[in-house]
């Protein structure tokens, strides 16, 4: 009798494995063990956050309420009470006068300079990360130091008519020329 079971059986496995639904029927089998995984995860991971830090209701405080924590729920488990306070995040220091800083974008009153920028000084442009600062580097170098025109840009790979038509009004080839000292400034 269990020689005849297994033999049934092997022969349906066999069949299920031959059949154009095998590997469709495996794919969903697998992508909802992997929903399942994330799911039970997510959950772990959302009761362990906050199981370790009280979470205030947001309003609560400017209403004169005190604020519920989920720390006093029943079945939560209390962080010790000398835990420290977190400390605030390190704010950037601010750019020097008259230097835009590195992370602000490009706009047309505050164009990057081709013939000067670094790398930083490109990716302020959009659609151009490190790589692309680095190839336009390397293009200025190779055309002896300084771009000619803005449409030397388009030696620049992965820059195209497109990404320089959106490029155009926020760069310029050098910077604008200084006021002489004794010319009196335009009114």
């Amino acid at each position: 009798m269990l020689r005849t079971v297994r033999e049934a059986s092997s022969r349906v496995v066999a069949r299920v494995i031959g059949s154009r639904f095998a590997k469709p029927v495996a794919r969903v089998a697998l992508a909802a063990a992997g929903l399942l995984l994330l799911a039970f995860i997510g959950k772990t991971a959302v009761a362990g956050a906050m199981g370790s830090a009280p979470v205030a209701a947001v309003g609560s405080a400017t209403a004169g309420i005190p604020a519920p924590t989920l720390a006093s729920a029943p079945g939560v488990a209390q962080p010790p009470a000398s835990t420290p306070a977190p400390s605030p995040a390190p704010t950037a220091a601010p750019a020097a006068e008259g230097q835009p800083a590195s992370h602000s974008r490009a706009t047309p009153d505050d164009p990057v300079i081709l013939n000067t920028a670094t790398v930083d000084d490109f990716r302020r442009l959009p659609g151009v990360g490190e790589k692309r600062a680095t190839a336009a580097i390397a293009v200025r170098t190779r055309l002896g130091g300084r771009f000619h025109a803005i449409e030397d840009l388009l030696k620049v790979k992965g820059i195209g008519r497109t990404t320089l038509r959106r490029l155009r009004p926020l760069v310029r080839l050098d910077p604008p020329p200084a006021p002489e000292a004794g010319a009196e400034a335009p009114r």
